[in-house]
Formats: C-alpha cells, structure tokens, sequence
C-alpha cells in the first residue's frame, strides 16, 4: 500500500510518502518546501510518486539533513529534474560518496539508496530569498546528521533529532550520549514548531522534544546502574522489562533492535570511563 500526502504550513509545504508491503505503513518520511529550499529527498521506493509531487516546484536548491535512505533515496532524480546544486554538511557530502550497507529491513521499507559525488558543503547557514537557514551539528542517529533552524520564523527542520517521545530500536552505530547532547543543544533555541523527517509537531515541538530527552536520559541510567552492577547487556534488557520488537530484529539481522539501545549506552559510559 502507498500513501501520499500533502500539507501547507506558515508557507512551508511539506510532503508525506510512506509504501508498505502489508496495510498502511507503520512510518513516513517527508520532504518541506520552503522558499525555493527543498529540504531532504524522501526514499527511493516512492521516487515516482516523490517527484509527481513536487514536480512543478520552484525549486532552486536541495538541502540532504544526513545520508540515511530515507533522506537521501532521490538526489539525483530530483536534481535532474531541477537541475539545482545540492546541499548537505561535510561529512555527509563526504558518506554520499560511498554510502554505508543498509539492512534487508530497511531496504524493504525506505530502499537503497545510490552513491552521489556532488555534495556542495553548506557550511554554518543556508540562505534563501527570504530567510536563512542556521546549521546545527546534531550527531547521535547519525555522524553527520544536522538540523536547520530560522529564527525569525522560529522554524526547526529537525531531521531524525525527534522522531516520537519513545524510541523503540536503535541501528547499531548510534549513540546514545550524542543524541543526548544534541538534543540538548537544540533545546537552547526558541522553536515551538518541530518539522520532523517523519512526525511534524506543528505546535508544542519544544515540550516534545524535551518529553524525549527525559526518556532518553531515564533510559541511559537504569542501563548504566544495571551494567555497574554487573550484568551483561542481553541480561540488562530482560532486567529492565525492555519490549524488544524480534520480527524486526530478526529481518534487520541485528541492524536495529532495543538491544542496540543498551549496547550504546554501555559503549557510551565505557569510553566516557576510558577518557
């Protein structure tokens, strides 16, 4: 099944794609509009319907939040069609180049997506006709992952920095104490509006974000206390009572699990000890 979406905002258009082998897709990404600035790709398995949508688009620069396939799937499909530079920060110009594996479960639900060479660096802020676009380093889901924020409009494009207030599986390269600091770091800003790669907040996006933190940190100290008392981290998730979701584990081959959560936070705590 597919679903596709639209929506108006304060002037920004947002777009929502989401395609699923059984019943309606459990998650979406999607893809704003905002003054000429397209911000992020969408996936590759609703390339078709991703560029229908946002064909007839005055589009005059793509921005990349980081190079996860949901965000990245159709650069070069869309840069074709608008014949615009592309955007991201250095070090995802840099992974677009080679882009890592992905899982069998993340294949089925976002596909893969193609290497690109033609990253342009945007540096601290992105500039439109009518607004700018301040960068922010948000490491944690991803190394080279980064928000953009406007302060006049009080506007936070927040990638993957929110997603939900609960997070149920981490892929394994994350980190817990990056996502901590980073949402930290973007607490510190006046934003009320959140437009999330997969779950906008069109109001209250500050209280939400804040709901995620205090999740995330209460998650790292019951990890941390249990590992201090010894257990080992498959012992610390049947400990904590932690809902594993085994069906996609098991397709992901370990690439995404609640097991990978107590892992960083146990990788975490050990190279903060080594420091």
């Amino acid at each position: 099944m597919k679903v596709v979406d639209s929506f108006s905002f304060q002037g920004i258009k947002g777009f929502k794609f989401g395609k699923s082998l059984f019943g309606v897709p459990k998650l979406y990404s999607h893809v704003y509009f905002i003054d000429g600035l397209l911000i992020d790709t969408g996936h590759r398995r609703m390339g078709i319907e991703v560029l229908d949508q946002i064909k007839d688009l005055p589009v005059k620069q793509i921005f990349i939040t980081h190079h996860h396939e949901d965000h990245s799937g159709n650069i070069a499909l869309l840069q074709n069609h608008f014949d615009c530079p592309v955007y991201g920060s250095q070090l995802c110009s840099e992974m677009m180049k080679s882009p890592p594996y992905i899982s069998l479960s993340q294949r089925m639900t976002w596909g893969d997506r193609p290497s690109y060479h033609d990253i342009k660096v945007a540096g601290d802020s992105i500039a439109t006709k009518n607004y700018n676009f301040q960068i922010l380093d948000v490491p944690g889901h991803a190394k080279d992952m980064v928000v953009l924020y406007e302060s006049s409009r009080q506007w936070l494009f927040s990638a993957d920095l929110y997603v939900n207030s609960y997070i149920g599986y981490f892929l394994k390269a994350e980190s817990m104490s990056q996502q901590i600091d980073s949402i930290k770091k973007v607490l510190e800003l006046d934003f009320d509006i959140m437009l999330c790669g997969h779950n906008p907040q069109f109001k209250g996006g500050k209280a939400k974000l804040e709901k995620k933190l205090k999740f995330l940190e209460k998650f790292q100290d019951d990890v941390i206390n249990e590992y201090l008392r010894g257990l080992t981290d498959n012992e610390i998730l049947i400990h904590l009572k932690l809902k594993e979701y085994f069906f996609i584990r098991l397709i992901s081959g370990g690439a995404l699990s609640k097991l990978n959560m107590v892992r960083s936070v146990i990788r975490d705590y050990q190279d903060s000890v080594v420091k």
